[in-house]
């Protein structure tokens, strides 16, 4: 949601400028130039054209301005543009009322494709002035590359790191990396793990976990067998570790998955209410798409595997909704746990399962495990549907 107050209480900088009116016919070029400045910015937000402020930032609106584009009309604008390698920029027009006015806002979606410039000079239907093949606008503070120039080499440099991830953190970088899923490969060497082909520096290795734990777990559910062994995953660039994760290899050593994280619902209870969950915006979750999408047997799931996995298994945005929705849920624990406790048949069907790879004795076929692992997984597949709108 765009913050107007906040914008208009802000001098114009590197997010966000101020425009009396709509661009001309005549100005055309200044309107190609402004939003390419805007998308050629080193930062990583969008960034916004207020249209109907003064330069003292009073709101004068542009209800009665016949020059006004829509989004359509602004898009198709843009992409009748001649742009190198058909990077064309998003942008989204909202009308706000304000002050008794209505004012225009291009929004300019961040991107990586940068720098945006045109391959072929163009010049726009009764506009003042070209644009040139090669010309880049970049925006720095509050001021961008003049029409009959192109940005500085530093400038330029800048744009280029931000579209290879060279100017994020390392941990960043993994993540750009590991969502370019055909360039890297499994190995089995004198180690085993992956590695980036295109750059070698990001490589993942794999190592036994010698810890003492469960060996099936809630997520293991639904597969044909529900034995799985735990790794970990280091992840190195170059010669340091970055980060390590737990791995596992289930359903008969079939496939492998990150070792999800475990929440729950209503943590002040004596009866927790736990779900296995994964942050899309996190490091472990970009190494989980990666393996969903390598295509390698023994590595990746099958179609049916991969359903199975994923209903038990809660996907979050981020923190803030993981928060949001326990937040939510913790109010309806009594008719959530009615809902998510397993049934005998479930149990028993459990336990039969469970019985093809453990003894009687093993750890895993004792009834308070059973029972936990049911229920995690029945409270995953309930808030899997929750977020999908379905009612309580």
């Amino acid at each position: 949601m765009i913050d107007i107050n906040n914008l208009l209480a802000t001098p114009e900088d590197e997010y966000h400028d101020f425009k009396a009116q709509w661009y001309t016919p005549y100005d055309k070029a200044e309107l190609i130039k402004d939003i390419f400045s805007f998308v050629n910015t080193a930062h990583h937000k969008d960034c916004y054209l207020l249209i109907g402020i003064d330069d003292n930032h009073k709101v004068i609106g542009i209800e009665n301005d016949e020059n006004r584009l829509n989004t359509q009309q602004l898009t198709d604008f843009l992409h009748s543009l001649p742009i190198a390698n058909s990077h064309t920029p998003k942008v989204v027009v909202q009308s706000i009322q304000l002050d008794k006015h209505t004012i225009d806002v291009i929004v300019i979606k961040e991107t990586t494709d940068v720098p945006v410039y045109l391959d072929e000079d163009k010049h726009p239907k009764q506009a003042k002035r070209p644009i040139h093949a090669g010309q880049i606008f970049a925006r720095e503070n509050d001021t961008n590359t003049p029409i009959s120039d192109s940005a500085s080499d530093y400038l330029v440099e800048r744009l280029w790191k931000k579209r290879f991830g060279e100017d994020l953190s390392i941990k960043e970088q993994y993540k750009v990396k590991l969502s370019d899923f055909q360039h890297w490969e499994y190995f089995e060497l004198d180690n085993v793990g992956f590695r980036h082909t295109m750059n070698p520096d990001f490589c993942m290795y794999l190592e036994e976990d010698k810890d003492n734990r469960y060996k099936s777990e809630s997520y293991t559910l639904g597969q044909v067998r529900l034995d799985m062994s735990w790794n970990k995953l280091l992840l190195k660039y170059r010669n340091s570790t970055i980060d390590e994760f737990l791995v596992v290899f289930m359903d008969g050593v079939r496939f492998m998955t990150v070792v999800p994280n475990l929440g729950s619902i209503n943590p002040m209870a004596n009866d927790l209410l736990t779900f296995q969950y994964y942050l899309a915006d996190s490091l472990d979750y970009a190494v989980e798409k990666l393996i969903l999408n390598m295509n390698k047997v023994a590595i990746t799931p099958d179609y049916g595997s991969k359903i199975q996995l994923l209903s038990r298994i809660v996907i979050f945005n981020d923190y803030n909704q993981l928060k949001q929705v326990t937040s939510e849920l913790n109010q309806h624990y009594d008719d959530i746990k009615k809902k998510c406790t397993p049934t005998k048949e479930q149990l028993e069907l459990c336990r039969g399962a469970l019985s093809m790879d453990f003894k009687k004795s093993d750890p895993e076929m004792q009834e308070g495990h059973i029972e936990i692992m049911c229920e995690e997984s029945n409270v995953g597949q309930f808030i899997n549907k929750y977020l999908k709108n379905d009612h309580l």
